[in-house]
C-alpha cells in the first residue's frame, strides 16, 4: 500500500509540472537617442544594420542585471550579467531578421517554438554589425561610420522574466540604439584598434541595450 500511495504521488508530481508546447509571436522595435552622449555629442541621422541571427529563451535568472535608461547615456558603462547560468532551454527563434536601424516601427520577427513555465533570461545572436550617422557638438558637424563589427559569439544573460502560459500574447525585444554608437567621438571612420571603435563594441554587446517584455493581448 505505502509503495503504491507513494507512486501515486510522482505521478500527481509530474502532472503538476508538466510543460504545455505553444508558440508566441516575437517582434523587435529600435529606439533612439534622445540625449547626448557623455563625450558631449549629440547622435542623429542614424542608419544601418543589426542583423539578427537567432533568439534563444531559457529558465535561468539574471542575478545581476538592472534596466536603468539613465546607465544606457553613459558610454563607459557595460552591464555584466553575475553569476548566470542558463539552465533549461524554453523557447527559441531561428529564422535570421535584418533590423534596419533607421526604422521606428515594430518589426515582427518570427513565432517562437516555446513551452509553458518560468522564463529567467534570453540569448541573442548576432552577425555583422554596422551603423552610419551625424554627430553634432557645438558648431561642429560630422559624418561617421562604424566600420563592420562582426561578434564571435551570442550575446547571454539579457534578463526576460516572465511565467509562460497559455494565455495570448508576445515578446517585445526593444534596441537601444544609444549602445549602438557608443564610440562615435568625432572619428569619421572608425580604427578597428580605435577606442571609438571600442566603445562602439561595447555598447552593441552591453546587455543594457536589450530589453525583453511579454506583451499581453
Amino acid at each position: 500500500m505505502r509503495t503504491l500511495l507513494f507512486s501515486l504521488l510522482l505521478v500527481g508530481c509530474d502532472v503538476a509540472t508538466q510543460q504545455t508546447r505553444r508558440t508566441c509571436p516575437v517582434e523587435v522595435v529600435v529606439t533612439a537617442p534622445t540625449a547626448p552622449l557623455e563625450t558631449g555629442w549629440t547622435v542623429t541621422d542614424l542608419t544601418g544594420s543589426m542583423p539578427l541571427t537567432e533568439v534563444r529563451f531559457f529558465e535561468g535568472r539574471v542575478l545581476v542585471a538592472r534596466w536603468n535608461p539613465m546607465e544606457l547615456l553613459i558610454s563607459t558603462a557595460h552591464a555584466h550579467p553575475g553569476h548566470y547560468q542558463a539552465g533549461a532551454s524554453m523557447a527559441e527563434v531561428l529564422v535570421p531578421l535584418e533590423l534596419d536601424l533607421s526604422k521606428r516601427d515594430v518589426l515582427p520577427w518570427a513565432d517562437a517554438n516555446a513551452v509553458t513555465g518560468s522564463y529567467g533570461s534570453a540569448r541573442l545572436g548576432f552577425g555583422t554589425v554596422r551603423v552610419r550617422g551625424t554627430a553634432v557638438k557645438a558648431d561642429q558637424t560630422i559624418r561617421f561610420d562604424t566600420g563592420p563589427l562582426t561578434l564571435g559569439k551570442p550575446l547571454e544573460g539579457i534578463r526576460f522574466e516572465h511565467e509562460m502560459d497559455t494565455s495570448g500574447g508576445r515578446v517585445r525585444l526593444e534596441v537601444d540604439k544609444h549602445g549602438s554608437t557608443a564610440g562615435a567621438d568625432g572619428v569619421i571612420t572608425f580604427d578597428p584598434a580605435s577606442v571609438a571603435f571600442n566603445g562602439f563594441d561595447r555598447g552593441v554587446t552591453d546587455s543594457g541595450s536589450y530589453r525583453f517584455t511579454w506583451q499581453p493581448n
